[in-house]
């Protein structure tokens, strides 16, 4: 008999894994500390209450904590540590299973890791060599490092069950397989790489199982801020968990094996597993990939010798991208790879008719035959009953494999890790695919924390580099380049790959599904460098030079610049992202998210023009803080690293707008779209206060709290209809419907402004009637094709939606849209029209020349060279604002956040100049 009990949205609820929690409660206290070996080691089942993998069951994360808590203590050959805890507080553990011999001696075991994927003597210092004898020599010293995870895609539910059941196998097992293993290897499991997400999924299908809506889907995003995209997080370490995993990764285990797991197989398939589809990118070592496709071939091996059909290589998963969590790892020389298991139907099994299999399957039309063994897919699955459980024993068997081979040829990992991280050295010592040395002089760059933040991105990810203590100066092609102290110097070093990586511009090979045809699909970006992202001015130096004397591994905010003393006051220069944190800090705003007033009493005022000073310019958009003292600009600035100018007079009256913090609304839908999420996550991190609104808060017709409606990213068509009626329970149906569409339309023309992103575009151009078009919508691949590039922009600083920009920009297009001024007073499709179309201005434009900066583009020099990417449209006695694209993708593109902010600041400023922008095609 299945059960149905509640869920609400964010909030945690009772589940089939609560039973069990006492008795791991009484087996905890009864345990030793080292647990005398394994005589008494429970099963998941005495601990959860049931067997994860049984048919209608879900557990959620408080039985899998209890379990691996429980397994610690009744064992000595398993440590478990908290590296961390999630966003919404739940502790984040890392196991590592061995001998208890390795264990007690990890210490040592961890300091031969790191000192050959270092390929040095982290003793002695950047500069030292380890030389082979040596590195071999610790190779036969040191255990192999194997990483496994599971969890990280909360609706793939198979791998976060399974951690209890794999754990307690490499503890308990005694064949003489799982014995080398723990001889030779240390097994790092982390149970869950995304709990709250688990518990949002089992929650909710716990609640729905039995019922009508067993199978809907999850209607909210699946981690608290980014869903999906938390493995599109591995190089900008936006969130909690990302960077906890990276510390282990880069800082404390050094794992030469690091194996990801998730459960999207292309159907057919029950496993796809490497080696990879193309392209490889040409920034990874050959070793790493010669080594990534052995390990697939001793996988599937595994699977043909225990008769489990079904296994796919060499489709739809590439070895461009940097982005993943299987990715990042690639670029330090680790064996980086993930397997995609068939079945994220939560726990209810499904079955299927022969005549449900295709003739083929793959990105490419006609890639793989599905019926007939080939190469890449050797022993074909026809169909039948699909469990959890069957998932599960896929895993399993894979995760054996992946053990098996670690602790085999342990040597052989251990050596080859030092082996890539000396070439690589050489290469950068010659200037191989890449400068000798990369210099950043945080002064350079038009937001200087923006290098800071950089800096502290390579400081999590391993990267080595020093922060000069003097002036230095080094040969360039024309003369002598000189640095001033406190620039940041990345040299030659074993991680060089993810380095070069990140900074060099790339080339996308033109793939087509077959000659002539549409382009195939990359699995991700194929343009992404946060050289660019970042907006960093970054030097090249290709000939070798002495580091400069400086401090290894330091980042400092020291970038502060405070000029004059400011008797009237400061001028808060607009250039920094940092800058609303600050005015939060001086309490001219509510730096908390998801509530509160937003300090809408206290006053923001802005300049609308560059002004002279005796102490050196002021930029239009700067923040004027009349009779701020000179000691708490000082700290101000120092805390933020913000630029200050201070006056004597006050600027002039027709100078300065008056203002407050913005009201700041969020729409967002039960189709639960990340890009909400990424909306959220970017408020709380700069200190804007902000509130959801739901279909229903919209449709009620009383949007007059706020100042700004933000539309997140989404087809027009889930704005206006969200989720179909009986796809899921009534209250999560529907969208704004015409009800909503006329409250944003009362709302905006009595003075409000809405904010629409990317897809949204469609939706603010039919509901208002705007005078544009999105050039990019209906087109096929073939017509127009940029699927995740970096995209050079032309902006206008002096429009209020450019303050603080340069002129020059770049964005993350991702399959974004174009926009086309129709020229007139009322385009596209609209759904009743707005009354009083008014002025209209493009303050940003897709760069007419030399656009394409790193990736892929097709179609691109005809539908996007030179049109608007971003519009602001009068409507009534409100604004529209339209960005074609994200300028908060992912929260990666920090060179133009402030896009972003300045569309919110001026939602609550008034007597800002109109501005006609530049004049796009």
């Amino acid at each position: 008999m299945r059960t149905v009990t509640s869920f609400r949205l964010g909030r945690r609820t009772p589940s089939a894994t609560l039973p069990g929690l006492t008795l791991a409660a009484a087996l905890l206290a009864g345990c030793g500390a080292d647990g005398g070996g394994t005589g008494d080691v429970p099963t998941p089942a005495e601990i959860i209450g049931f067997a994860p993998g049984e048919d209608y069951k879900l557990a959620n994360y408080d039985g899998i904590k209890a379990y691996f808590e429980t397994l610690a203590a009744s064992t000595d050959r398993m440590l478990l540590e908290r590296i961390g805890e999630s966003t919404r507080g739940e502790p984040l553990y890392l196991a590592a299973i061995s001998s208890p011999e390795n264990l007690r001696r990890v210490e040592r075991l961890k300091e031969i890791t790191r000192t050959l994927a270092y390929a040095r003597d982290p003793e002695e210092g950047y500069g030292s060599v380890l030389d082979e004898d040596e590195a071999r020599a610790l190779a036969q010293e040191g255990v192999a490092v194997v990483w496994i995870d599971g969890g990280l895609h909360a609706t793939e539910v198979a791998h976060g069950q399974l951690m209890p059941e794999m754990a307690r196998h490499f503890v308990t097992d005694e064949s003489p397989e799982t014995q080398r293993v723990r001889d030779n290897a240390i097994v790092l499991l982390m149970p869950n790489m995304n709990p709250d997400g688990l518990n949002i999924v089992a929650d909710w299908y716990m609640s729905n199982v039995g019922g009508e809506f067993e199978m809907a889907r999850v209607p909210e995003l699946y981690h608290h801020y980014i869903g999906h995209d938390n493995n599109r997080d591995w190089y900008m370490l936006t969130q909690v968990e990302t960077q906890a995993v990276t510390r282990q990764l880069y800082h404390n285990w050094f794992p030469q094996i690091v194996y990801n797991q998730h459960q999207s197989s292309p159907f057919p398939g029950r496993i796809w597993m490497p080696p990879f589809e193309n392209p490889v990118s040409p920034n990874l070592d050959p070793l790493v990939v010669s080594s990534i496709n052995q390990m697939g071939h001793s996988m599937r091996r595994r699977f043909d010798e225990e008769g489990k059909p079904g296994v796919n290589s060499d489709i739809v998963f590439d070895l461009w991208w940097n982005g993943s969590m299987r990715g990042g790892p690639d670029y330090h020389n680790m064996l980086g790879f993930l397997t995609e298991t068939a079945g994220a139907g939560y726990a209810t099994p499904r079955c299927y008719d022969e005549d449900e299999i295709p003739d083929t399957f793959g990105a490419r039309a006609g890639n793989l035959p599905a019926k007939t063994p080939s190469t890449n897919y050797n022993n074909p699955w026809l169909g039948g009953c699909w469990h959890l459980r069957d998932a599960m024993d896929y895993m399993m068997t894979a995760a054996k494999a992946v053990a098996d081979m670690g602790a085999k040829l342990k040597e052989e990992y251990l050596f080859n890790h030092y082996r890539m991280g000396r070439r690589q050295i050489a290469r950068g010592n010659a200037a191989e695919g890449g400068p000798f040395a990369y210099v950043l002089d945080p002064a350079a760059s038009h937001d200087p924390g923006a290098v800071v933040e950089f800096m502290g991105l390579m400081s999590q990810s391993g990267i080595e580099f020093v922060r000069a203590s003097e002036d230095f100066s080094v040969e360039g092609p024309a003369g002598d380049l000189a640095f001033p102290a406190g620039s940041y110097v990345i040299p030659p070093q074993a991680f060089r790959p993810y380095v070069v990586d990140l900074m060099e511009p790339k080339t996308y090979p033109d793939r087509r599904q077959y000659p002539g045809g549409p382009p195939e699909p990359p699995y991700d970006m194929t343009g992404y460098e946060l050289r660019f992202q970042m907006g960093l001015e970054v030097v090249n130096v290709d000939e070798p030079f002495d580091m400069p004397p400086g401090v290894w591994g330091e980042v400092s905010a020291d970038i502060a610049e405070v000029r004059g003393e400011g008797a009237a006051g400061f001028a808060l220069h607009g250039n920094s992202n940092a800058v609303y944190r600050g005015l939060a800090a001086v309490g001219e705003g509510d730096g908390g998210g998801g509530g509160g007033d937003g300090g809408r009493d206290a006053q923001r005022l802005r300049t609308t023009r560059d002004l002279s000073a005796a102490d050196g310019d002021i930029p239009a958009g700067s923040y004027w803080l009349p009779g701020l003292p000179a000691d708490q600009a000082r700290t101000l600035a120092a805390d933020h690293g913000l630029a200050l100018t201070g006056l004597a007079d006050p600027p002039p009256s027709d100078a300065v707008a008056p203002g407050s913090a913005p009201r700041v609304a969020v729409y967002r839908s039960w189709q639960a779209p990340m890009p909400e999420g990424w909306t959220r996550w970017v408020l709380d991190e700069y200190g804007f206060a902000w509130e959801n609104v739901w279909d229903a808060d919209v449709r009620s017709g009383d949007l007059s709290r706020f100042d700004v409606i933000l539309l997140p990213s989404q087809a027009a068509g889930g704005i206006a209809s969200g989720n179909l009626p009986g796809t899921m329970p009534d209250e999560y149906t529907g969208g704004l419907g015409e009800e909503g569409a006329a409250a944003l339309r009362a709302f905006v023309e009595g003075g409000g402004w809405l904010v629409a992103f990317d897809q949204a575009v469609d939706y603010a151009i039919e509901t208002f009637g705007l005078p544009f078009r999105n050039r990019a919508r209906g087109l096929s691949s073939q017509e127009f094709f940029i699927p995740g590039s970096v995209i050079r922009l032309d902006v206008d600083p002096s429009h209020p939606l450019g303050y603080g920009m340069d002129e020059e920009a770049m964005a993350l297009f991702s399959r974004a849209q174009v926009l086309e001024h129709t020229g007139g007073a009322a385009g596209g499709d609209g759904a009743g029209g707005a009354v009083g179309i008014g002025r209209v201005s493009t303050p940003v434009c897709y760069a007419a020349e030399d656009f394409l900066v790193s990736g892929w583009t097709l179609g691109g020099e005809e539908v996007l060279a030179g049109y608007p990417a971003a519009a602001q449209v009068g409507v009534g006695e409100g604004q529209v604002v339209l960005f074609a694209f994200r300028p908060h993708f992912r929260g990666q593109p920090r060179n133009t956040f402030k896009l972003l902010f300045n569309a919110l600041a001026a939602s609550a400023t008034d007597g800002l100049p109109p501005s006609p922008g530049l004049d796009c095609r």
